[in-house]
């Protein structure tokens, strides 16, 4: 796995890289601050990378799919720019600090989470999840009407703003643009894509009239999840039981609500296997399903409280800014050739944030000579020599890295050597005090504290001599410089003697009690 080089850095000259959100197969996704930006809502940014690398290898197919994909990303945002579908900001293409190429898009950061997140922290009343769920299909419906089908709605994918009123659609990075070649290919999470974004899978339930055809995806697609996600955000919870299923059922505890019955009527026509048999538009969908917040036939004189939405789904475009110029993005292959023939724009190059001033990062553009990329200094606003290469700063790192690294190895080692000397010191200090104290034992009376044999030498494997009952009163003639045998005469018996028994001999100095 080979991972970018980001993080506290600058990109472009205005992006300041502060965190990593999270990586996935082929991208990774930073946050951002725009010290460039004039509109304070887009102070914090997203970068999108493209990391062909990031699973260690690059081949060049994938690597033209991947690119492919991404700007295609990049296109159908742009098509589809609507109050509540995340807008792109720019993008580019850079060297990383160790000197690798990457691709980038520049998207707008909402900060409140998305509704995965919030459907887990709270449960959501109906009127609330219709409230977002409004927004989601006014973006939604706006996105097919510009001939893009979005592919994974799901929670997930369905941001916050920071005060968590407003709900806008992320993650265009499998949608399908209207005039886009190629088979459908499987896409989506389990839960909530529909069976038509898993051809394989649905071979069983192909019939004659081609209905579920790999060769054609209509907006019912993203109803279809669309409504899998009304299930989680309504119900609080997922809809896992129904994976590649209709749902025809709702969670008990939403059996009492007099809204219950329409509510499923309306997830299971959304939800039928056959895209044939959905709703074919999102503004019918909504349609319906606005419908179930209506109150139920009561008596003139009851009055009603439950919150009334506009059916109308239709947004003011003017609300979103002006995409960015297109992007187009060069594979490994063709920046090569523009740098031999010196022609198009070179990439970027990410520096270290040194401190807080301005003049302190280095140019933006950076020149690439036998696999290095080199900057040029600039000294009083003037260009001058060429600089140490990336690769050279990256091998004086490492050499100040290696350097502290054998410090603490000196350090630990010294720290082992002193350690092992004060042992020793107090083995020695412990073995002189023991000696001491055993070599005063000689000459004192004891009492043996049991029946104990003396043997002809103090060891016991030596030959028995005698015996020295328990009670008995011995003298210490002489100890072991160990201290754990002692040399001793029976004074007086703990009972009568055997007359073959001698008074002398070697016992274990750990059966005597001094006085």
């Amino acid at each position: 796995m080979t991972e970018l080089k980001l993080l506290q850095c600058r990109l472009d000259s205005r992006y300041d890289i502060e965190d990593c959100l999270g990586r996935g197969s082929y991208a990774e996704i930073y946050l951002a601050r725009d010290t460039a930006a004039t509109d304070e809502r887009f102070r914090s940014v997203v970068i999108k990378a493209l990391n062909v690398l990031l699973q260690g290898y690059q081949d060049p197919e994938l690597e033209a799919t991947l690119i492919q994909n991404f700007q295609n990303e990049a296109v159908a945002l742009d098509r589809v720019r609507h109050p509540n579908i995340i807008s792109r900001l720019g993008h580019g293409t850079a060297f990383d600090l160790s000197g690798t190429t990457f691709h980038y898009l520049v998207l707008e950061y909402l900060s409140g989470g998305d509704l995965a997140k919030l459907c887990r922290e709270e449960p959501l009343t109906l009127e609330r999840a219709l409230k977002y769920l409004q927004q989601i299909c006014a973006g939604l419906a706006h996105a097919h009407a510009c001939g893009v089908i979005h592919r994974d709605i799901k929670p997930q994918n369905l941001l916050l703003t920071t005060d968590r009123e407003t709900v806008k659609i992320a993650d265009f990075g499998v949608a399908r643009i209207e005039a886009s070649d190629g088979a459908i290919t499987r896409v989506g999470t389990n839960i909530y894509a529909a069976p038509e974004h898993h051809p394989l899978v649905q071979t069983a339930q192909l019939d004659i009239t081609g209905s579920l055809s790999s060769s054609s995806l209509t907006p019912a697609a993203d109803i279809y999840s669309l409504a899998k996600t009304a299930y989680t955000m309504i119900c609080g919870a997922s809809p896992r039981a129904f994976a590649h299923q209709p749902i025809t059922e709702l969670p008990a505890s939403m059996s009492p609500q007099p809204w219950a019955g329409s509510l499923l009527r309306v997830l299971e026509r959304a939800t039928q296997a056959r895209p044939a048999d959905r709703y074919q538009t999102v503004q019918d969908f909504w349609d319906d399903l606005n419908d179930v917040a209506m109150p139920v036939t009561q008596p003139l004189a009851v009055r009603q409280a439950r919150q009334s939405f506009s059916a109308d789904l239709k947004v003011d475009d003017a609300l979103t800014i002006a995409a960015p110029p297109r992007p187009r993005f060069e594979s490994s292959r063709e920046l090569k050739q523009q740098e031999a023939g010196n022609g198009g724009p070179r990439p970027r190059i990410v520096v270290p944030i040194r401190g807080s001033q301005p003049g302190a990062f280095l140019p933006e553009f950076a020149a690439i000579e036998s696999g290095r990329v080199k900057v040029p200094i600039v000294q009083n606003g003037l260009p001058g020599r060429s600089a140490p290469s990336i690769v050279v700063a990256k091998r004086r790192r490492r050499g100040r890295d290696f350097a502290v690294g054998l410090a603490l190895v000196l350090c630990f080692a010294g720290l082992l050597i002193a350690t092992g000397a004060y042992v020793r010191s107090w083995i020695k200090q412990h073995r002189a005090q023991q000696t001491a104290t055993t070599t005063t034992d000689a000459g004192r009376q004891a009492v043996t504290t049991t029946d104990v044999n003396l043997r002809a030498g103090p060891n016991g494997l030596t030959e028995k001599v005698g015996l020295a009952e328990a009670g008995s009163r011995v003298q210490v003639i002489t100890i072991t410089p160990s201290g754990s045998w002692c040399e001793i005469q029976v004074l007086q018996h703990g009972r009568p003697k055997d007359p073959s028994s001698a008074d002398r001999g070697w016992v274990n100095r750990t059966y005597l009690k001094f006085d």
